[in-house]
């Protein structure tokens, strides 16, 4: 199978920046480019709100699934605020002031494979009648099963037995629901057989597009060379069976220069732990990842910023001036930056599209100022952009990083951040081949990617996590959440192997047992037990990376 993907140079050997491109950055001013929030993108009248149906025998499937963070999206794929209602019998989607079409998006609790993300077609609202929830849902699950299969076969994908098997069946069962929408149980009732099997068709699918595009790579390239990195919070890991363990399974580490820990009282730095971590790694020929330097969530800030909460100028800064300490400090034993991530999101100070951009632009310019050699990229949480149903003035994550791309500052790639199976602040689970065609979309933006993920592998409080947050549960998830940590991540890594433009896989999350950001997302457990996920990436390390 050949599918033909973007060329781009590799983020960390990004050419130094160029006389033009400093004077940019060292200039008077820089321009911004147009706020591109959704509030300012779509000015429309009217009201248009959507209306599903669901039959006492399908309540518990709506009731279990994550009805409260359902949104609708237009054409362009970008997430409109929505508000959310569910009676029993009625779910219900109003978009304020959009009465265009547009497809629903509704995670749901589907038997042997856990929460997914399913998607209607694009239908337009109606004022007096409602559609039948299950049925669309259905029959998106089928149109997504259908077509992306078609188009990778024609580009020389081929399709198991299985899938096609699955294929039929889910087809025949959408087929029998649509057929019966006069009586809405028996409709329901197939409508959820079929999306259980046209969504384990999908599963099915994207792993042999996974298999056969590795492969494919594999043909031209002995030795892949996308980086596998591990998220390391300094000093750890630097000693003990720890340590070769990370060595042994990863060839770069993403080292965590979190602004609360190195700035802990304004004016006072203090990199000593940081130094430690980046010295061990060097030792052992692994390539550093410094940063973000700046992650924009609750409690990852320094806790002395509340005092500039309504003062931005001297909040940026603050921020610009522990940014050119961090990067002169650590010039020359970082081989790329990342110089902030969330800052299309919703953080612990509220800022408007304009200040969101200003403060990237000046941290991206800082960093090149300081350490022009260097490559440097921004990341973006939630790339999806899931946040933007929760409010009218949340910031495109996909326009963010196109403003960004176009400054000039030649920013060397992007970053993406996937938390998946988490209550807040996290993604969406999706399938494999909804997750590479997002990648795909943001491909346009023709950048090589470095790319972020975390998934749970424990249930419960977590006592060393910096930015805890509550984990989704189910029963395959709670009887045995490290053996789901490991089937959810595993066709995510497997795809992003497949995408020649993703130059970086980054797992969040190194040990549980020490300081870490997200809730459980160790490969090490807690109790300083290896998890079935670190095994698996060592032996993907050994068999497929440089």
């Amino acid at each position: 199978m050949r599918i033909v993907q973007p060329k781009c140079v590799p983020m960390w050997q990004t050419a130094p920046i160029t006389a033009s491109v400093q004077s940019q950055i060292t200039g008077p001013a820089i321009m911004l480019p147009v706020p591109f929030s959704p509030s300012t993108l779509l000015r429309q009248a009217g009201m248009g709100q959507f209306y599903y149906d669901v039959p006492d025998s399908a309540r518990d499937f709506v009731e279990k699934s994550l009805w409260n963070d359902a949104y609708i999206c237009g054409i362009e794929g970008v997430p409109f605020q929505s508000r959310s209602q569910f009676d029993g019998n009625r779910l219900t989607i109003t978009r304020p002031g959009i009465d265009s079409s547009g497809k629903l998006f509704l995670a749901c609790l589907i038997p042997g494979i856990g929460y997914r993300t399913l998607s209607t077609c694009s239908l337009k609202p109606l004022e007096d009648e409602a559609y039948m929830l299950l049925l669309e849902l259905a029959r998106g699950s089928c149109y997504r099963a259908r077509v992306q299969s078609d188009n990778w076969q024609r580009a020389g994908l081929t399709l198991s037995a299985q899938f096609t098997k699955l294929l039929a069946e889910g087809t025949e069962a959408f087929l029998e629901s649509a057929g019966r929408r006069a009586d809405p149980p028996r409709s329901a009732t197939a409508a959820k057989r079929a999306i259980e099997l046209l969504e384990s068709a999908i599963a099915e699918l994207g792993e042999s597009y996974a298999v056969q595009s590795i492969a494919f790579r594999k043909q031209r390239e002995p030795q892949i060379g996308t980086l596998l990195a591990g998220t390391v919070i300094a000093p750890s890991p630097t000693t003990g069976d720890e340590a070769t363990e990370f060595v042994e399974t990863f060839n770069a580490a993403a080292v965590r220069l979190s602004w609360a820990d190195i700035e802990t009282d304004s004016g006072r730095f203090d990199f000593e732990a940081a130094e430690t971590s980046i010295q061990f790694l060097a030792s052992k020929g692994i390539r550093v990842i410094g940063g973000p330097l700046i992650d924009f969530r609750e409690r990852l800030m320094p806790h002395w910023l509340y005092l500039l909460e309504d003062n931005f100028e001297s909040f940026l800064q603050a921020a610009t001036s522990y940014v050119e300490k961090t990067v002169s400090h650590f010039r020359g034993s970082v081989q790329l930056w990342n110089c902030a991530c969330g800052l299309n999101t919703a953080g612990p100070l509220k800022l408007d599209d304009e200040q969101a951009m200003r403060l990237a632009l000046e941290i991206l310019a800082t960093v090149r100022r300081t350490d022009p050699n260097t490559p440097a990229i921004m990341s973006f949480d939630q790339p999806f952009g899931e946040h933007m149903g929760k409010s009218r003035d949340a910031i495109s994550p996909l326009h963010f990083a196109d403003a960004l791309a176009r400054t000039g500052l030649q920013m060397a790639g992007i970053g993406l951040e996937f938390r998946v199976n988490y209550k807040t602040g996290a993604t969406l689970p999706r399938s494999a081949v909804d997750f590479g065609g997002m990648i795909d979309r943001w491909a346009t933006l023709g950048m090589p990617m470095l790319v972020q993920i975390t998934v749970p592998g424990g249930v419960g409080p977590d006592a060393k996590a910096q930015a805890p947050s509550e984990v989704i549960t189910y029963d395959s998830q709670i009887a045995d959440p490290a053996a789901e940590q490991l089937r959810i991540a595993g066709p995510m890594v497997r795809t992003l192997l497949a995408k020649h433009i993703v130059h970086g896989i980054v797992w969040d999350g190194w040990s549980d047992a020490q300081p870490h950001v997200n809730s459980h997302s160790g490969l090490i457990d807690a109790n300083g037990h290896p998890r079935p996920l670190l095994e698996y990436l060592k032996r993907l390390r050994k068999e497929f990376l440089a």
